[in-house]
């Protein structure tokens, strides 16, 4: 009975349109004539117009699409660094989220995610290696600032962090020792599983691109960071834990080596790029024709006065520590012009990461100083 019903009505609406077209002086080939064929003879002509790289870009896969970043071309014919270093000073444009997943082992692997607030370009990944007992959330000035560069950033946290409630209300974060210590297993599992964080970007998932791989570090975690390079002690066998993925580390402040070691690269290949940046004399030093690369910055204490990191290290005994932003902001530019350089293949970068050193920098108390070992 619907079915009489459905075409009982389909046939009257026909019945109608016909009439209408009747009325109207229309026939069916006229309106074919009059909107079809236009339409064609527009399209036809739109594609004979068509440049060879309009075609290119139709046809490029969905997984390397790229946007218009207005960025890029607002910024066009500036120094990087200092587009770099400007913006790491202001409000950043990245957002941050935790992050967990269960590793095969059991542990539960503890992250905080950055990220930009606008996706526009196929992003590549860095993980983040914090001091001992910091979560990756106290290092969210950098980690943001570095995502707002176009990256993005897994900054894994301490198993050994734990976090404590004051007697003012105030949450503090400890360093407990008796606690695992953070694996090099656990930054090569969190590379395995980025596009499961990447899930946050949603539609734009696919703009992680985990084949072109960085690692940071901070303190003990610089040496952690370094070792996925292939760079190490040479009083120890820290580069075995090479990761063949990790193209490029940038590690700040990294703990003080033993006396008389050294940083050196134990691995066929060389090791990735590496850069370490911190306080003039505190840098661990490497083996000549190494090919590391040292920036000293004009900084009072390791932490920036506590804007990374934990804040109560510099709290056990005297003043509290001054914060240093400009430093911070300057480490940040240093480093989103070496991963643009090792990660994104721009090759002006090199020479603009080179052109470092002694330049004079607004806000900073001392030049900057670089050299190649």
């Amino acid at each position: 009975m619907d079915g009489e019903i459905l075409n009982t009505a389909e046939n009257t609406n026909a019945d109608e349109l016909a009439s209408t077209h009747k009325a109207c002086g229309l026939r069916r080939r006229d309106m074919m004539r009059d909107f079809v064929w236009p339409g064609i003879c527009a399209a036809g002509l739109s594609a004979f117009g068509a440049s060879s790289a309009l075609a290119q870009a139709a046809s490029r896969p969905k997984n390397v699409d790229r946007g218009f970043n207005p960025m890029t071309w607002l910024n066009r014919g500036r120094d990087s660094f200092e587009v770099v270093y400007e913006a790491s000073t202001g409000v950043v444009a990245a957002r941050t989220r935790d992050f967990s997943i269960r590793a095969p082992d059991g542990n539960l692997c503890q992250s905080r995610i950055a990220y930009p607030v606008t996706v526009f370009d196929r992003m590549p990944l860095i993980i983040f290696c914090p001091d001992a007992g910091c979560k990756g959330a106290m290092y969210d000035p950098f980690i943001g600032a570095l995502a707002a560069s176009g990256y993005f950033v897994i900054a894994l946290d301490d198993p050994r962090a734990v976090s404590l409630k004051a007697n003012d209300g105030a949450t503090l974060v400890a360093n407990a020792p008796e606690l695992r210590r953070p694996s090099p297993a656990e930054a090569r599992f969190l590379i395995d599983m980025a596009s499961e964080a990447a899930q946050v970007l949603g539609p734009r998932a696919n703009r992680v691109d985990s084949s072109r791989v960085g690692v940071a570090g901070h303190g003990e975690g610089a040496w952690m960071a370094l070792s996925l390079a292939g760079w190490g002690s040479s009083n120890s066998e820290g580069a075995t834990a090479r990761d063949g993925r990790v193209l490029a580390a940038f590690v700040l402040s990294p703990s003080p080596l033993e006396d008389n070691a050294r940083i050196v690269n134990g691995v066929p290949d060389g090791g990735a790029l590496a850069l370490l940046a911190g306080q003039q004399g505190t840098l661990p030093p490497a083996l000549p024709g190494s090919g590391l690369i040292a920036l000293n910055l004009p900084i009072r204490t390791g932490n920036f006065g506590g804007l990374i990191g934990n804040p109560s290290v510099n709290r056990k005994s005297g003043p509290r520590p001054v914060l240093e932003p400009k430093p911070l902001a300057a480490a940040v530019a240093a480093a989103s012009i070496f991963f643009d350089w090792g990660l994104k293949r721009q090759s002006d970068r090199k020479r603009t990461l080179l052109g470092l050193d002694g330049r004079v920098v607004d806000g900073l108390s001392q030049p900057l100083r670089l050299n190649r070992a």
